[in-house]
């Protein structure tokens, strides 16, 4: 073996003392360019793991304490790496200096543009001084995977694929196991199943609710119930509605005023009769698709029981008009003042969505249908329940926390080419963030030919 072959610690996770397969094992022989030094490590879980990342973070760290050289490797017992996998990610951590892991894409996460987010663990080449320096964690709604990533990030290093490094998942598609946010189910499973989506509409977005958030939000497998309060529905609507699965319907008479205003009283008085601690969250269902699981956010009303969740828009002050338009309308002038200097010097937040315990929840209704009525946004151009949402947070930092925008990604206001169609359907974006609910405010998902 020449001196100048670089020595590389493979760790091969696996969830028993089995040999992984002998296409695993074949590919490793066959490795060109590197001197392969193999660990196997048993991912054992203890009887107070509350779910397997748990257990993968540890084995990752004791794979660590094993490992002697400066090169190691985290492998899954079901992937095959190509010839040239190692030697490339070897060589292009060895000419990027400001790298601290390189990854082969087995799973074809990444992303298309610019940084993926989320690098997935199972063909991955570290330097080992960086996982003694930064060893694997979880958070709840966090992988072990993710946890990396963002410290290594957070440390000023950074990890990416090499398009390069190439890998194969042996695993059918229905039998991989995905990364998984860690939610504490013995805790929460009860909150979690028996959360609910509230949703406001006039009867003409009966169709858009039924047929795009109601039929996504079930085909991403969310079954929680949905109490959806429509206004002016006609009869053969409401009995349309109602026989939809695990939806109540909530029929009142039109009177001009439109939903984002009126679903402060309606969602309020839906609040009021739930339990305080139930996980309650709101979509403007005549626009949003969802795209995946909520239960992630299910999770964090219980870790935040009284807060409430809100997202910011994509462009704030002075970009986005509107901040002064509804603020320099309202009719006192040490109330417009102070809202303008609330909206322009903090994050401007999308009323289209919000979460919380249903107690959290309830209080914010409230508060907002007596902001709408009250000196400090009468005369307010806005037309929805925009300005009281900002202004409830705003006025009270206590009160509510800002969360990713995956789980209300506003389509609108994005630079052209951010926002993409998948063949399939999918709603993504450039810069990686895997979208949860994509929020077509100002009828953004019709331009993009999403929804009619």
């Amino acid at each position: 073996m020449s001196q100048s072959t670089p020595t590389i610690d493979v760790v091969v996770l696996t969830r028993d003392n089995n040999t992984p397969s002998e296409i695993v094992m074949a590919s490793l022989r066959r490795q060109r360019g590197v001197h392969v030094r193999y660990h196997s490590v048993v991912g054992t879980p203890l009887n107070d793991d509350i779910h397997r990342v748990v257990t993968i973070a540890r084995a990752r760290n004791e794979g660590v304490a094993r490992t002697s050289g400066d090169w190691v490797m985290f492998l899954d017992d079901d992937v095959e790496l190509a010839p040239d996998c190692m030697a490339r990610l070897h060589h292009g951590l060895v000419t990027r200096r400001d790298y601290a892991a390189l990854a082969a894409d087995y799973l074809g996460d990444r992303s298309c543009h610019g940084s993926s987010p989320h690098v997935g663990m199972g063909a991955t080449l570290f330097r080992r001084s960086t996982l003694l320096r930064t060893p694997f964690r979880w958070e709840v709604h966090k992988c072990e995977c993710l946890c990396c990533c963002q410290d290594i990030r957070r440390a000023g290093s950074r990890i990416e694929y090499l398009p390069d490094a190439k890998a194969r998942h042996l695993a059918k598609p229905a039998e991989r196991e995905p990364c998984q946010p860690v939610v504490d189910t013995a805790k929460h499973s009860d909150e979690t199943a028996n959360a609910k989506i509230l949703v406001a509409f006039n009867r003409r977005d009966v169709q858009r609710f039924r047929d795009v958030f109601l039929r996504m939000l079930r085909a991403s497998g969310n079954k929680q119930e949905v109490i959806a309060v429509g206004y002016g529905l006609y009869p053969s609507e409401r009995r349309l509605l109602s026989s939809c699965r695990r939806v109540r319907v909530i029929n009142r008479a039109s009177n001009g005023q439109m939903p984002p205003v009126r679903r402060l009283t309606e969602f309020a008085a839906v609040t009021k009769t739930l339990h305080p601690k139930l996980p309650v969250a709101y979509w403007d269902a005549s626009d949003v698709v969802i795209q995946d699981r909520l239960d992630p956010l299910w999770g964090m009303t219980q870790e935040h029981p009284n807060k409430i969740f809100a997202v910011r828009e994509p462009m704030g002050y002075p970009g986005n008009a509107a901040i002064v338009g509804w603020t320099h309308s309202i009719e006192h002038p040490a109330m417009r003042q102070r809202a303008f200097e609330l909206f322009s010097k903090h994050p401007f937040l999308n009323s289209g969505f919000s979460a919380g315990t249903a107690g959290a929840m309830h209080r914010y209704f409230i508060e907002a249908a007596r902001l709408r009525n009250s000196a400090e946004l009468r005369g307010t151009t806005d037309w929805g329940d925009q300005a009281a949402f900002n202004l409830y947070c705003h006025s009270d930092p206590q009160r509510w926390k800002e969360i990713s925008e995956r789980w209300n990604y506003c389509v609108h206001d994005r630079p052209v080419g951010e926002v993409q169609v998948q063949p399939d359907g999918r709603i993504t974006c450039r810069s990686g963030t895997p979208i949860v609910a994509a929020h077509g405010n100002a009828r953004s998902l019709t331009k993009l030919a999403i929804v009619h």
